[in-house]
């Protein structure tokens, strides 16, 4: 009997320690969904950075399909929004950061330090984004003014040129006279 109750809590700690990982080959453990909710189980952390690492690899289509599958009522919808927004293209990323904003506090406490580390990133990429833009916009001032101090330096040029030519003909009428 004392050898049964050791083996049954050896086998309940390894499955909790498994979290989501099933001893069985099923692709999506029991009471662990494909989309993320706040339920707050074993599989809740395992399944929302399973479901970060399909936004970040998932493509236009994926993103489409999941954000149709899901609703915006919901803090947990929104933070799923949040997910799969965050690695669309830049113009989805303000959206984005409201939705992780919005959401992180209602998440159940052990999961609000990923969702804010997933904003971090969202913000340190929102940040170096409008660096680039800035830098590339700051570059197009850049050149233009040198264009315009080209044109300005090729237009004194010119100028001296004629000079130069004017000066040459004074000189060419000197040395005829003489």
């Amino acid at each position: 009997m004392v050898s049964q109750m050791r083996t049954t809590l050896a086998l309940f700690g390894v499955m909790a320690l498994a979290g989501c990982q099933s001893l069985t080959s099923e692709p999506v453990p029991y009471g662990c969904g494909e989309i993320p909710t706040y339920a707050d189980n074993v599989c809740l952390v395992d399944t929302w950075v399973e479901f970060g690492l399909q936004a970040q690899r998932g493509d236009d289509d994926w993103r489409e399909e999941t954000l149709a599958r899901v609703g915006q009522g919901r803090m947990d919808q929104k933070a799923v929004r949040a997910v799969v927004l965050s690695w669309d293209g830049p113009g989805e990323w303000r959206e984005a950061s409201d939705l992780y904003k919005a959401s992180i506090d209602a998440a159940p406490s052990r999961l609000q330090p990923l969702l804010q580390q997933w904003l971090n990133g969202l913000e340190a990429r929102r940040q170096l984004y409008a660096q680039r833009g800035a830098s590339q916009g700051g570059r197009r001032d850049d050149t233009q003014a040198l264009k315009d101090e080209n044109e300005k330096l090729k237009q004194q040029l010119q100028e001296m040129s004629d000079k130069l030519d004017a000066l040459t003909d004074i000189e060419r009428t000197i040395n005829a006279r003489d």
